[in-house]
C-alpha cells in the first residue's frame, strides 16, 4: 500500500486532500474516491451532459479506494458520483473533497484547482509573534454581517472594503470568522457543514474568501477560522451515508446533525486534511475548534470520549510541528478540560480555551440583580492566561437575547452595566472576544439570514457605547499589562460585591477595580509599592485624578457599578 494511502487509513494524515477527490492530471481529471460500502461507483457531470447511460466507470483498486480519468472534464464544470451501494440502490453524491461547488441550493460539486495570489508574505513571515501579540478579536458572521440592498451577499473582496477599516477603528486586531467551510442550511450558522474543502459559494468561493483573508493580512489582522470537527450536515444528499451506508457519521448529534465517527481512521484523516487546508491553501492564522467540551462530556460511550481525546491530540500536534506557531483554541462549554495543557502532561496541546464558562458566569450575574451576591463568587475564580474571553454568538442568540437584551433595567442602565462587563472582560487575563454588534450595543439576537441592526447607530445610546468599545480596544492594545501580563488579586469584597487586580509585565503595573453592587464603595487598596495610581480608563462616572494616598494605601472610591484601570508608578 502507498505511504499516503496507507496514513489515510491510519488516522495520520494532513494532506488527503490532494490523494482523494478530483484533480487535473494530463488531459482530463483524475477523480479518486473513498466508498468502502458501494458496489460501483461512477462519476458524472456538465462534460456528458449528466447522461447517467454514459458515466464514466470508476475502478476499485486493491487499496480500497475508486479511481478514473475523465479525458473531458474542465475546470469550472459540475459533477457527482453515482453510487451503487450495498443495498442495491443508486445515490447520486456530491464530492466530500470538493474544492468547490455550485451556489446553493444545487449541491453538485465543481471542479476547481485552489490556487490564488497572496499578498500577505510579509505578515506570514512574521506571524510567529501572535503568542505575545495583543488578540482583540471580532467575531463575525460573514454571510450576514454586511448585505447588498436587494440581501445579496457581500463577496470576498466587497466585505474587505468595508470590515477592515471598521476593525482598525475599533482597534480590532484579529478577526474569527464563523464557519465557512460550505454548509447547506443558513440556520445552522455554518456550523452543520457539508463541504469542508470548499469555502462557501455565498462569499465567491475559494477565491472570495482567499482575497478576504488576504486583503486582511495586509492590514496586520489576524484570521482565525471556526473548524467544525464533531458533527455536520444530516442532510440525505450531502454527506449522510455517503456510499450507501454509514461512512462518515457514528450516529444522530444533540443538534440534530450527525457526529463524526472519530474513532475512524480515514474520517480522521479527512478532518486532519481539512484542518491543514484552512491554514495552509487559505493562509488562516489559527483554528477555534467547535465542540470539544461536548464531544469528550457527551460521548455515546467510553470509547468514542477516548477516541475524541486522541484525534484532538494529533490535531493540535500535527498543526503545530506543519505550521508552527498558529493559535489553535479548544471550544470548552464546562470550563474543566486540560485543553490548554501540552500532550506529553497529559492534556490536549491548544493554545487557548475558548472560555464558555467565563461568559455564563459574567452574564448570569448581570441579569439577575436579586441574585447577585450568590453569582458573585463565580467572578472571583482565578482567571487563565490560556482563555479566550468570549461574549460570542452562543450569548447573542434567538434563545437568550443579544447581551444587550441580557442586562436588566432601562437602557442607559443596560449600557451601563455592558460597559462595565466589557471592562471586567478586556482587563482580565486572556484575549477577549466580541460578537458582532455587541460593540454597539445591538438590542436584537443574532439573525443570519440579514445584516446586522447598522441602523442603531443613529441612536446617541448606541454611538456611546461604539465609541467606548473601539477606546476599549485601544486600550487593550496599547498596554502589554493587559495582554501578556500576570496576575494578582488585589480586593475581593463579597459584602460590597467588589473586586480588584494587577495586571504587571516589564514595569509596566496596572490596578483594575469594580464596584458591582448598589451603592457607593469607599475602600483602601494595598499600594504594592507603587506611589501613585493615575486613571487611564473607566466605565462609570469614576472621579479624574491619582488615587489619594491615606495611611500609607490607596483611597479608593468608585460610583455604582463602575470600573476602573489606574497605571501604577
Amino acid at each position: 500500500m502507498r505511504p499516503d494511502v496507507a496514513d489515510f487509513y491510519g488516522g495520520i494524515s494532513f494532506d488527503a486532500y490532494g490523494l482523494l477527490g478530483a484533480h487535473p492530471a494530463g488531459q482530463g481529471w483524475r477523480f479518486t474516491v473513498w466508498a468502502p460500502h458501494a458496489r460501483r461507483v461512477q462519476v458524472v457531470g456538465d462534460w456528458n451532459g449528466w447522461n447517467l447511460w454514459n458515466a464514466t466507470e470508476l475502478a476499485a483498486c486493491e487499496d480500497g479506494l475508486w479511481r478514473g480519468q475523465v479525458p473531458a472534464a474542465a475546470e469550472g464544470q459540475l459533477y457527482k458520483y453515482n453510487i451503487l451501494g450495498p443495498d442495491g440502490v443508486w445515490h447520486l453524491k456530491p464530492d466530500p473533497f470538493a474544492f468547490a461547488y455550485e451556489e446553493l441550493p444545487g449541491t453538485a460539486g465543481r471542479l476547481l484547482c485552489p490556487r490564488y495570489g497572496f499578498a500577505d508574505g510579509d505578515w506570514m513571515a512574521r506571524r510567529g509573534y501572535l503568542s505575545l501579540a495583543p488578540l482583540n478579536i471580532y467575531e463575525l458572521h460573514a454571510a450576514s454581517w454586511r448585505r447588498h440592498w436587494d440581501g445579496r451577499y457581500y463577496s470576498g473582496g466587497e466585505l474587505a472594503d468595508v470590515l477592515i477599516p471598521y476593525l482598525q477603528a475599533h482597534h480590532f486586531t484579529c478577526v474569527e470568522l464563523m464557519p465557512l467551510a460550505e454548509y447547506p442550511f443558513d440556520g445552522s450558522w455554518g456550523y452543520q457543514g457539508c463541504g469542508y474543502f470548499a469555502p462557501t459559494a455565498r462569499l465567491g468561493g475559494f477565491a472570495g474568501v482567499a482575497e478576504l483573508i488576504d486583503r486582511l493580512h495586509q492590514a496586520d489582522i489576524a484570521v482565525l477560522m471556526d473548524f467544525v470537527p464533531v458533527h455536520f450536515a444530516p442532510d440525505p444528499d450531502r454527506m449522510a451515508q455517503w456510499d450507501g451506508a454509514p461512512l462518515y457519521e457514528a450516529g444522530p448529534s444533540d443538534w440534530g446533525s450527525l457526529r463524526f465517527d472519530l474513532g475512524s481512521g480515514p474520517v480522521r484523516s479527512f478532518l486532519l486534511s481539512a484542518a491543514a487546508f484552512w491554514l495552509y491553501e487559505l493562509h488562516c492564522d489559527g483554528l477555534r475548534v467547535d465542540a470539544v467540551g461536548h464531544a469528550l462530556y457527551r460521548p455515546q460511550d467510553a470509547g468514542e470520549a477516548l477516541a475524541a481525546a486522541e484525534f484532538f491530540k494529533t490535531l493540535t500536534a500535527g498543526l503545530h510541528a506543519r505550521f508552527g506557531p498558529v493559535f489553535l483554541a479548544a471550544e470548552d462549554t464546562a470550563g474543566a478540560l486540560n485543553a490548554a495543557v501540552p500532550t506529553h502532561r497529559g492534556g490536549l496541546g491548544f493554545d487557548a480555551v475558548w472560555d464558555s464558562a467565563w461568559a455564563r458566569d459574567v452574564l448570569t450575574f448581570f441579569a439577575a440583580p436579586a441574585g447577585r451576591i450568590r453569582h458573585f463568587a463565580a467572578l472571583l475564580r482565578d482567571p487563565a492566561a490560556t482563555a479566550v474571553n468570549a461574549l460570542s454568538h452562543d450569548d447573542n442568540t434567538w434563545g437568550t437575547g443579544s447581551v444587550w437584551w441580557q442586562m436588566p433595567g432601562s437602557g442607559e442602565e443596560k449600557f451601563r452595566q455592558m460597559q462595565v462587563a466589557y471592562l471586567l472582560q478586556f482587563t482580565r487575563p486572556g484575549r477577549p472576544l466580541t460578537f458582532m454588534g455587541g460593540e454597539f450595543g445591538q438590542p436584537l439576537a443574532f439573525d443570519p439570514y440579514k445584516e446586522m441592526d447598522w441602523a442603531c447607530l443613529g441612536h446617541p445610546l448606541h454611538q456611546a457605547m461604539d465609541s467606548y468599545t473601539a477606546a476599549l480596544g485601544e486600550l487593550f492594545c496599547a498596554h502589554p499589562a493587559l495582554h501578556r501580563g500576570g496576575f494578582g488579586w488585589a480586593l475581593q469584597d463579597r459584602e460590597h460585591l467588589a473586586l480588584g487586580y494587577r495586571r504587571e509585565v516589564d514595569g509596566e503595573g496596572l490596578l483594575c477595580v469594580f464596584n458591582l453592587g448598589d451603592f457607593p464603595l469607599e475602600t483602601a487598596i494595598d499600594r504594592g509599592g507603587a506611589c501613585r495610581g493615575t486613571l487611564l480608563f473607566a466605565a462609570g462616572p469614576v472621579p479624574e485624578g491619582d488615587l489619594p494616598v491615606r495611611g500609607g494605601a490607596f483611597a479608593l472610591y468608585l460610583p455604582p457599578m463602575s470600573g476602573a484601570v489606574f497605571a501604577l508608578s
